[in-house]
């Protein structure tokens, strides 16, 4: 809950912030002028200014999101910042593109907005800042197709992008004159300075952190294996936590999020995969001894509240996060809280470790199998069928009030558990959904 304190906190700075600079934004173009004389072209004129500092202020933000992305990973989770990143660049190439657009059509010229006039300097590196900015953003759509190295020397071109245009707008803009527009363009350098120092210290503590090998490949389903590395120095995570994975082989050029699936306390690292597409069978299909490169951990789907019952509810491969957190309290030994494992899957073959699931024996440990496809009874255990609704959660959950209820599974199934667990009265603070966002 403290997280969560801190993230509303950082929330709330940057919106104060963002309200701050857009009144002195359009103070500085609007106020100066008698709006009643403006004619069509000069309306144009000022949208343009007013486009360019917004897009200015949105892609230094943009910028210093994705370099610190790491560290308020802890606050909001690397799932939401990057969605947020994608949501908002597109507001960021709106105002960009408009910028030059407005000025344009204003001037009935489209050439010096297109063509770097390098007698005038500050104009031609804002016109090379809009191509920067657009081969960043393609290149950005299709980083799945190009070589992680590649595009970590194309991300340097935003360093390049973010001072020409801090130049163009000092040197060329006429609001800088206004103390207040200074002030917004020093905190937007401090903050590219910080995020520049940030990223170059984890790059380096990065590349020392040890390398991580395959030790083993297990198949659990027919469908879905668990990868075990072993690693070269000891690596620390907390239970529900996810990595980045990558391979230098193959073309396959993206990383990709896998959940870890082993404890913290284990001398092994899991993770456990669901078979869809080119690098996940090639992930099934490495050798011991071959390199597995991951960068992480990240993600804030961990268990926080010390005092309330756990609820898990898992869908498919949802499982994963589940699997680090029980086996992380079976080893501790020392559960005060309880436990309850609500776990959906179509077949009874296609419940991922069940045999595991089923040898624990603990009083703090209960579980139900809830299945789409099946209708049996297998041995002692009874299968719930369907899908996980109002009535199952009720049957298992004794005190819906004293829970935190912990969701992980495909996009349907969690809208809906959201859905339902808001008519059961249960407070969002005490709803915890990890997102697939890859």
């Amino acid at each position: 809950m403290r997280t969560r304190n801190k993230a509303r906190l950082v929330l709330e700075v940057l919106r104060v912030f963002l309200i701050f600079s857009f009144f002195i934004f359009i103070r500085s173009i609007f106020g100066f002028d008698n709006l009643q004389n403006l004619n069509f072209n000069s309306i144009l004129y000022l949208l343009g200014k007013l486009a360019g500092l917004v897009g200015f202020l949105f892609l230094s933000l943009l910028i210093f999101s994705g370099d610190t992305a790491r560290f308020f990973d802890k606050f909001f989770g690397m799932d939401k910042i990057i969605k947020f990143q994608r949501k908002f660049a597109l507001f960021t190439i709106i105002f960009v593109l408009a910028h030059p657009i407005f000025f344009a059509l204003s001037s009935k010229s489209i050439l010096p907005y297109i063509m770097p006039d390098f007698s005038v300097i500050p104009l031609a590196l804002g016109t090379i800042s809009l191509y920067i900015f657009i081969i960043v953003m393609i290149a950005s759509k299709i980083y799945k197709r190009i070589s992680y190295n590649i595009w970590q020397y194309i991300h340097l071109l935003t360093y390049f992008l973010f001072f020409f245009s801090l130049y163009h707008a000092v040197n060329w803009g006429s609001d800088y004159r206004l103390m207040p527009v200074k002030i917004i363009y020093g905190i937007t350098l401090m903050f590219l300075l910080v995020g520049i120092i940030y990223r170059t210290f984890y790059k380096i503590k990065q590349k020392y952190a040890g390398k991580f090998y395959v030790q083993e490949i297990k198949t659990e389903t027919k469908d879905t294996f668990t990868l075990v590395l072993k690693s070269e120095k000891a690596f620390s995570f907390k239970a529900g936590q996810f990595c980045f994975l990558r391979l230098n082989k193959d073309k396959l050029y993206t990383r990709n999020p896998f959940t870890i699936s082993s404890s913290p306390k284990e001398a092994t690292m899991c993770f456990t995969v669901k078979l869809e597409g080119r690098f996940t069978k090639t992930l099934s299909e490495l050798k011991k001894g071959e390199e597995v490169i991951i960068d992480g951990p990240f993600g804030i789907f961990t268990i926080e509240d010390e005092q309330k019952n756990l609820v898990f509810i898992a869908g498919g491969v949802g499982i994963t996060p589940f699997m680090s957190m029980i086996k992380d309290k079976t080893i501790a030994d020392n559960q005060i809280q309880n436990i309850i494992l609500l776990y959906g899957s179509r077949t009874k073959e296609e419940i991922i470790c069940k045999e595991w699931l089923d040898s624990i024996k603990k009083d703090w440990f209960k579980k139900a199998y809830v299945l789409s496809n099946n209708h049996s009874f297998s041995g002692i255990y009874k299968y719930e069928t369907g899908h996980i609704n109002k009535e199952i959660i009720k049957k298992y959950v004794e005190n819906i009030d004293n829970s935190m209820f912990y969701i992980c599974g495909p996009e349907i199934m969690k809208n809906n558990l959201k859905k339902i667990l808001n008519k059961l009265g249960v407070n969002k603070q005490n709803i915890m959904i990890e997102d697939f966002f890859w």
